[in-house]
Parts: structure tokens; C-alpha cells; sequence
């Protein structure tokens, strides 16, 4: 950087840059920190939201198969006997079933009940007012159907299933059968909606205490697969209940059973799952549990990578109870999908960084351009004064450092350009506009330059001011010369002092004889009144000063200003010499 701006040529790149690399550094910097804080806040907050949900879809699933206890309760409570022909009791068992699947009609709308001898006995809510009675007899295989729309309504015709069914050869039984509480069955395929049920049964006992038969409640799962379908985790998310055992009983993309190439259903494990964050979840979520129950602790969360590689943020909450249920519930949500805000947010910055630059810069250049403006013009100046153009014209009015400096320029050029004594161009000014003119130097060195007319200039009679009167006087009299020849030039022109009571007069545009006869004509006209300067002066009174004059013209005769000065410098040898014999001689002498 620091090499950059010593290399620089340019004063508006040293300002500018600077300034740019500041801004984008803190732009760059604002945004990292905002970004990298805000992402550790988002994913904070994103796991707790997971963690949250995971536990919220629990609770639910929790409520949904809580109610199968009441249910069972209702149906056939604990310490009511059963008899051991259903026949006798069927009345009764259907009163009691109707109330048990009005508790909970979504989720446990059938309420079944089966003995050792192998009669069964079901109720099945289609709705409010519409109820099927289903009953086998164990001198049958079949069972048959009843429809009727009330608790005690009258049963309709029966529909009988051909299908072979024995109770006692259900998954359902054998679970009430072998435990002294509840317990749940294995999940299992539903026979008449093809779909997942768990049920949960609890053996009954007959009059004398002996097991009888097993009463049992179906619960739907495909309300569950519908309230995770429906759930809304984020545009990519993913969640899914599963067996600890790694069966899907829900998911949020509805896949949860599969058919076989024989038509037959199945249940679908989560790592045959064909939805990649499924089956990646299950993995990782099997490793992260091996590793709590090595190592301990009990973080709920965890990542891992998505089949396109982008991490996915997921968390997990269990669902038991005292019945043997064993089920996890998962959330998972890829990283963009909460950051993507982050990430939009991130993308305006360097928006907002790139338009705040764009602002800099336009400023920048605004105010770089008004400091560099004047500041070009000095260097413009300067190097017109370098190459011999001492009358440079510089208007700056500001009251800065820059006009400051304008200032002092501009007191500098007339420090050297001009005789400090008469106020008059100086010698060293003058060689350098000669020599720019001969080369032809400046704007308007076409016009001026192409010809012009150099006069030498000796003061006659000033030695004997000087040596009557004194220096003081004297000085008096160069500056009263100085100001009368300014007052026969042209603005353009130069009254130059090369030295004592020498003074050289330049005229640019034009050289010509008659030009300079009537320029000492006038020269002339202008020194013959009586100085001024000392009307007050003791016997000083009345006394003038002359003027030898000696001219050359360019090109005509010298092409630098060497050899102009020295033609001029020798006419007016010439013009002085001739004025002396003038006098010698009586004659009245223009000089």
C-alpha cells in the first residue's frame, strides 16, 4: 500500500485510494463480524428451535397414544370379569365399546376384544352416528359385520368376511396375553385400510382370575403420518418418527410402508428410506446415540452432511411410556435453509459495501478533483515559469492551505519576476521570456513570438544625479523611469531593468524599423519632462535624464536572446556615441 502511493503519480490516486481501502476494509470487516456473530446467534437459535420442535412433535405423538389407556378403561375396566361366551354378554360389550370410541373418535375408533376360546368382538366408529359391530364366533372362521347408528341401535343385516380369522393368532393378543399391564403390539399393517396401527392391549381376566381373553385399541398412525406430512419445518426440512429399532412409522415426504415385487406390503426402514436425509439422519443418529450411552450426556442435537455436502442441523426427543413404547421422533433442516436469510443479509452487505464505495468514491472524486484542480493549475504554473513565462496569470481564491500556497506562489513569481528597486520586470525574468520566445514556448507563442522588437535602454545624466544628489536619489530616479516607460507599452509588452540604469523594453507581434523609430520618439517624449522625483530637491530643480537607445529584431537579426541583447546593447552604444559627438560638436542632441 505504502509502496503504492510513493509509486503513485497521480495526487487524486494518493487521496483516493486511501480512503477506498478504508472503507471497503471496514465494510468488509462490519460484515464478517455481523455475519460470523449472526450466524453463531441464527445456528444457536436454530438448534433450540429444533430441539423444540423434535420435543413439540413428541408431545403430540405423546397425546396420541396416551388416550388409548381411557380408552381400554372404558371399554372393559380393570376388575370387571369376563364371561366366557360373549353372546351372553354382547349388549353389554357393545354399550361399553360405543362409549370407549366416542372418547377419542380420531385417533382410537376401534375398540376389540377376543377370548381364549377364540370368539371376537369389535366396534369400529365411522362416524358420530355410524358405528360397524364386528363378531366372530369360535364355531367360525369368518366374522361378520353389523352396521347401526346408535349405542343401542337397532343392527343391521350382517356382511360376512370370508376371510380365515382367529384372535388368538394376532399380534395384538399375544402382547395383552403375555403381560400383566398394557403393552403395545408390534406395528403392524392394518388389514381393511392397508395402513400402519399400533394397538395397545391389556389382558382380562375371567370370575375365578384366570386369563380370558385380551381387550385392545387400535391406533392409527396414519394421523400421525398426516400431522407430520402437514408439518412445515422449512423449505427443505425433513421429519420423521421411527421404532427404535430403525422402522418409519411417519414421515414428512409421507413414506412409511413399501410393496414388494409380489404386491405385498412392508415396512420401510428409515435406511431404505429413497429420501437421502432420511436415511443419512438414521446413521448418524445411531452413532450419536452409541456414543451418549458410552461416553454419557444427553444433547439432543446433532449434524451431519447432506448427500450434495451441505451440513444439516438436526435434533431428536424420544417417546415412551410405561407400556414398552419406544419410538424417536427427528427433525432435521438443511444449513441453508435457516441461514439463508443470514446469507441474503451477508449478500447486501457487499451490495450496500460496493454502493457505499460507489458513494465514497463519487464524494472522493468530488473533493479530490476541487483540491487537485487548483493544485494543477500551481503545477501548470510552475512549469510555465520554468520554461521562462515569468507573467503567469494564477487566480486562485480559496482560503485553505491551497490558497495559501497560491498565495505564496504568486509572491514568489513576482519575487522573481520582477526588480525589486523599480517594480519593473527583472533581468532574469527577462532572459527566460526571450528564451521562451525564441523557442517558441506557450499558448500563445504563434501570435506573439513570430517577431518582436528588443530596445536597450541607458539612462544619459544619470551618474551625475547619482554622484550629486546621493543613491537615495538616485534610486528615486530608476523607479520614475520604470513607471513612465510602462506608460508607452502595450499590455502584452515588457519593461525589464537588466542592470544599474539599463532597462530593456520587448515588444511582441512586431519588428519593424518605422515601429521602433516611433518607439523612441516616445521614449523620448516621456523622459524629457523634469523629474518628478526631485522638484524638491536643492539645485535639483528642472533636471531630466535621457535615454541611448539601441534595437534588433527577431528573426531578423538573432535567433536567441544572447545575441538580440548584445545587437541592442550595442546599438545603443552606437546611439550613445553618436549623441557625444552631437554635443562635442555644438549640436542640440536628442539624448
Amino acid at each position: 500500500m505504502i509502496h503504492i502511493l510513493r509509486s503513485s503519480s497521480s495526487l487524486a490516486k494518493v487521496l483516493i485510494l486511501p480512503f477506498v481501502v478504508l472503507i471497503l476494509v471496514l465494510s468488509l470487516l462490519v460484515g464478517l463480524l455481523s455475519y460470523f456473530a449472526g450466524r453463531h446467534a441464527i445456528v444457536s437459535v436454530a438448534e433450540q428451535m429444533l430441539d423444540q420442535t423434535a420435543d413439540r412433535v413428541a408431545l403430540t405423538v405423546q397425546r396420541h397414544i396416551d388416550g388409548a389407556t381411557s380408552v381400554l378403561e372404558s371399554a372393559f375396566p380393570r376388575g370387571l370379569p369376563a364371561g366366557p361366551d360373549i353372546n351372553v354378554d354382547l349388549d353389554a360389550i357393545r354399550a361399553r365399546f360405543w362409549s370407549a370410541t366416542s372418547m377419542h373418535p380420531d385417533l382410537n375408533n376401534y375398540v376389540f376384544y377376543g377370548n381364549r376360546s377364540g370368539d371376537f368382538v369389535g366396534l369400529f366408529r365411522y362416524g358420530v352416528d355410524d358405528a360397524e359391530l364386528r363378531v366372530k364366533r369360535a364355531a367360525v372362521d369368518y366374522r361378520s359385520a353389523y352396521r347401526f347408528d346408535s349405542i343401542n341401535g337397532q343392527l343391521s343385516m350382517p356382511k360376512n368376511d370370508e376371510t380365515k380369522f382367529d384372535p388368538r393368532l394376532r399380534p395384538w393378543y399375544a402382547a395383552g396375553q403375555n403381560s400383566d399391564r398394557d403393552a403395545w403390539s408390534e406395528i403392524y399393517i392394518n388389514y381393511w385400510d392397508k395402513d400402519l396401527v399400533a394397538t395397545r392391549a391389556r389382558r382380562v381376566l375371567a370370575a375365578n382370575g384366570q386369563f380370558e381373553g385380551v381387550i385392545a385399541t387400535d391406533v392409527s398412525l396414519k394421523a400421525l403420518n398426516d400431522f407430520i406430512h402437514d408439518l412445515h419445518v422449512s423449505p427443505r426440512g425433513i421429519a420423521f418418527i421411527m421404532e427404535s429399532n430403525g422402522n418409519l412409522i411417519a414421515s414428512s415426504d409421507g413414506e412409511n410402508i413399501f410393496t414388494d415385487q409380489q404386491g405385498q406390503l412392508g415396512r420401510l426402514r428409515a435406511e431404505a428410506s429413497k429420501n437421502s436425509t432420511i436415511r443419512n439422519a438414521y446413521a448418524t443418529l445411531q452413532t450419536h446415540l452409541a456414543q451418549e450411552e458410552n461416553l454419557g450426556g444427553t444433547d439432543n442435537t446433532f449434524t451431519f452432511q447432506g448427500a450434495d455436502g451441505e451440513v444439516i442441523y438436526a435434533a431428536y426427543s424420544w417417546v415412551r411410556d410405561n407400556a414398552g413404547l419406544s419410538w424417536v421422533t427427528v427433525v432435521a433442516v438443511p444449513r441453508g435453509d435457516f441461514l439463508d436469510t443470514l446469507d441474503k443479509n451477508a449478500r447486501w452487505t457487499v451490495v450496500i459495501a460496493v454502493f457505499a464505495v460507489a458513494i465514497a468514491l463519487l464524494l472522493g472524486l468530488s473533493v479530490v478533483h476541487w483540491v487537485v484542480r487548483d493544485v494543477r493549475r500551481l503545477s501548470r504554473a510552475a512549469a510555465r515559469i520554468g520554461k521562462g513565462q515569468m507573467n503567469v496569470a494564477l487566480k486562485i481564491e480559496r482560503r485553505d492551505e491551497i490558497g495559501q500556497l497560491a498565495q505564496s506562489f504568486m509572491e514568489m513569481q513576482s519575487e522573481l519576476s520582477t526588480d525589486k528597486l523599480t517594480g519593473v520586470t527583472s533581468r532574469a525574468a527577462l532572459l527566460r521570456y526571450l528564451d521562451a520566445a525564441v523557442h517558441k514556448r506557450g499558448r500563445r507563442a504563434a501570435e506573439l513570438f513570430e517577431h518582436f522588437t528588443v530596445m536597450f535602454i541607458d539612462l544619459n545624466r544619470f551618474k551625475a544625479i547619482n554622484d550629486k544628489l546621493g543613491h537615495e536619489y538616485g534610486d528615486l530616479t530608476l523607479i520614475e523611469v520604470g513607471q513612465r516607460l510602462r506608460t508607452i507599452m502595450r499590455e502584452d509588452d515588457v519593461v525589464a531593468r537588466f542592470g544599474g540604469d539599463e532597462f530593456v523594453l520587448v515588444f511582441w507581434g512586431i519588428a519593424e524599423t518605422d515601429f521602433a523609430d516611433k518607439v523612441r520618439k516616445k521614449i523620448e517624449d516621456a523622459l524629457a519632462p523634469p523629474l518628478l522625483c526631485l522638484e524638491e530637491v536643492e539645485g535639483a530643480d528642472g533636471m531630466t535624464v535621457g535615454a541611448s537607445i539601441g534595437v534588433s529584431f527577431y528573426p531578423q537579426d538573432g535567433k536567441d536572446a544572447e545575441t538580440l541583447i548584445k545587437l541592442a546593447d550595442h546599438g545603443m552604444y552606437e546611439d550613445k556615441a553618436a549623441g557625444r559627438k552631437n554635443e562635442k560638436d555644438g549640436g542640440r542632441g536628442h539624448r
